[in-house]
């Protein structure tokens, strides 16, 4: 299980998971091991995943497709194009892999960006996801935070940093501060954890 957060203010969008993957050996025994989730698609826009370990490989292979695909930078054409690119690859995965086991079915991607032609202050925030196998992936209502899975209280948290404008660096010592709590008790959840921030300049990784 990924747990991963997403919110933005007029300074800027912050990003923020672990790393920890689970697979499963040939008696069924989880086995934990780690990879990256958080990858730019272009100069400001960024996708993160989530949930069932076929999430990684799909959202590599949209950032490939992206690479070739020159000129589509409105973070909302990049949703649009992701939902029906994440759908198409993992219909594919269930056809030839069946479904993945009890537990362990949520997928989950979320995309972020900024686009001056956006309303200010320009940052974006699109969550698609699949419950049980679903297709094909759907658009969930987000505003300007998402945590996945859900915690009310980082989420409440979140939206009173964000009304008082908090600045990007106590948002993303608030994501540490949250996945490092959550890491400590789950043992599906842990470190290394990667951040990342958007801006006007554009994706930047962040190490704390």
């Amino acid at each position: 299980m990924t747990q991963a957060l997403a919110a933005f203010n007029d300074h800027g969008l912050v990003l923020a998971t672990d790393s920890r993957a689970t697979r499963f050996d040939t008696a069924g025994r989880p086995e934990f091991f780690n990879v990256e989730k958080l990858f730019p698609l272009d100069s400001c826009c960024a996708i993160l995943s989530g949930g069932a370990g076929v999430s990684v490989p799909l959202a590599q292979a949209f950032r490939r497709d992206m690479a070739r695909r020159r000129g589509m930078l409105d973070p909302e054409e990049i949703a649009a194009f992701a939902q029906a690119f994440l759908s198409r690859g993992y219909e594919r995965h269930l056809r030839q892999h069946g479904p993945e086991p009890e537990g362990f079915r949520r997928l989950y991607f979320i995309l972020a960006g900024y686009s001056p032609d956006s309303p200010p202050p320009g940052f974006q925030l699109f969550l698609l996801g699949s419950e049980e196998n679903e297709l094909p992936l759907r658009p969930m209502p987000v505003a300007d935070l998402v945590v996945m899975p859900r915690n009310l209280g980082m989420e409440m948290q979140l939206s009173q940093a964000l009304r008082k404008g908090a600045a990007l660096a106590e948002m993303l010592q608030m994501s540490k501060e949250f996945l490092e709590k959550i890491a400590a008790v789950k043992e599906e959840v842990g470190p290394p954890f990667y951040f990342a921030t958007i801006t006007p300049e554009g994706f930047r990784p962040v190490t704390l």
